[in-house]
């Protein structure tokens, strides 16, 4: 058991080792799935740049021991909106009791990104930080029913389809923003007064339009034929379809929470190099491992049934 605690403590993986992130200014920078968490010695973000979230990114986490921030930076959470629902189809004309399709019902807009970030502020110009809900796909239109004229030997119109209902709106994001200053020129309040956040739930989807009823036709003579010739028959005005029902409108998405706080420090210390955080950091999961380790030899040395003489 001893040398399974060895090996373990020898794999114990530096994922606290502090890294430099700097994004040029007017640069796009795409935040991916191994980027979810990040612990920083610097984060620079230069004037006008934006950053964005690729597919799959749920939350953006970052702690940055010192934070220079330009301005008009964006920070692009939102969700992306649902796709609209396809159309029915419409009946073609002289098909009796042929309806239109309903439409399809939208998709639902997918929820913003979860943004937390903890700086310790240097500078910052401006900042937009969004993580809005997308808003919910149109429901489609119902197709028309089928249409009966004076050509047709038929009597009764189809009915419109159903409009589709519309998406729901997907939910705004979560944002917490935590400061401490660190600026020698401008207190943090001042600072994070430039700093704008939008975390509202998506807009619900329209409903989709109802499809019309087939239009009926007027009374007419039709000429049939039969074993006995041909003879003409009177049919009576064919009865126009019903209209479909509307499509209901997708509900909002709840917004999401948001938090701006400033770390409370009695001094400000200077930042620790970054070989002392990683070291530190490498302490405390060593101490953690040995702990989970310890316990997990007592309960097996409970479990051994006790020798007999």
């Amino acid at each position: 058991m001893k040398y399974l605690a060895t090996m373990a403590l020898a794999l114990v993986p530096l994922t606290s080792m502090a890294t430099d992130l700097t994004i040029p200014a007017g640069q796009a920078y795409l935040v991916g799935v191994d980027q979810q968490e990040l612990i920083l010695d610097k984060l620079r973000i230069g004037d006008g740049a934006r950053i964005s979230f690729a597919p799959g990114v749920n939350t953006w986490r970052v702690h940055a021991r010192l934070a220079s921030i330009g301005k008009n930076v964006v920070i692009d959470g939102r969700g992306t909106p649902g796709q609209h629902g396809t159309s029915g189809i419409t009946a073609p004309p002289c098909d009796e009791f042929v309806d239109g399709q309903p439409g399809e019902s939208g998709q639902a807009g997918s929820d913003g990104v979860e943004i937390r970030l903890q700086l310790a502020l240097e500078s910052l110009g401006s900042m937009e930080i969004f993580s809005a809900g997308g808003d919910g796909g149109l429901g489609g239109a119902g197709g028309d029913g089928a249409d009966l004229n004076t050509k047709c030997d038929a009597e009764v119109a189809g009915e419109g389809g159903n409009g589709g209902d519309g998406g729901e709106g997907g939910r705004g994001g979560d944002v917490t923003f935590l400061y401490q200053s660190v600026a020698k020129t401008e207190s943090g309040d001042s600072m994070v007064s430039r700093l704008s956040i939008n975390a509202d739930g998506g807009a619900g989807g329209e409903g989709g339009d109802a499809g019309s009823g087939g239009a009926g036709g007027g009374g007419h003579y039709v000429t049939r034929k039969s074993l006995t010739g041909s003879n003409r028959k009177w049919v009576a005005g064919a009865t126009g379809g019903l209209a479909g029902s509307p499509g209901v409108m997708g509900s909002a998405g709840k917004p999401g929470r948001i938090l701006v706080d400033q770390l409370i420090t009695s001094t400000v210390k200077a930042v620790p190099s970054s070989s002392e955080v990683s070291l530190k950091a490498l302490q405390r999961e060593i101490a953690s491992l040995r702990q989970r380790i310890e316990k997990l030899e007592a309960q097996q040395g409970a479990e051994q049934p006790a020798k007999s003489d």
